[in-house]
């Protein structure tokens, strides 16, 4: 994924736009998993402030429900 965001910093991405992550969300054998990429030292920019982030679980389990809807 890190090539893809690269890609995307280096022929996409417009000057005034933050830089690139890479989140990949999956399901795969009844499971969910989570993952982010970012590149090294890079700053996170984000439209809303939380005091915590939601742990992986958390996550997981809202992307069993979102397939759960998309499914029905």
């Amino acid at each position: 994924m890190q090539m893809y965001v690269n890609y995307y910093d280096r022929y996409e991405k417009l000057d005034e736009e933050n830089p690139t992550i890479g989140i990949l969300m999956c399901r795969e054998a009844n499971d969910a998993l989570v993952e982010i990429t970012l590149p090294k030292d890079a700053n996170i920019y984000a439209s809303q402030y939380k005091l915590y982030l939601p742990d992986k679980k958390l996550l997981q389990d809202k992307i069993r429900q979102w397939i759960a809807e998309e499914e029905s």
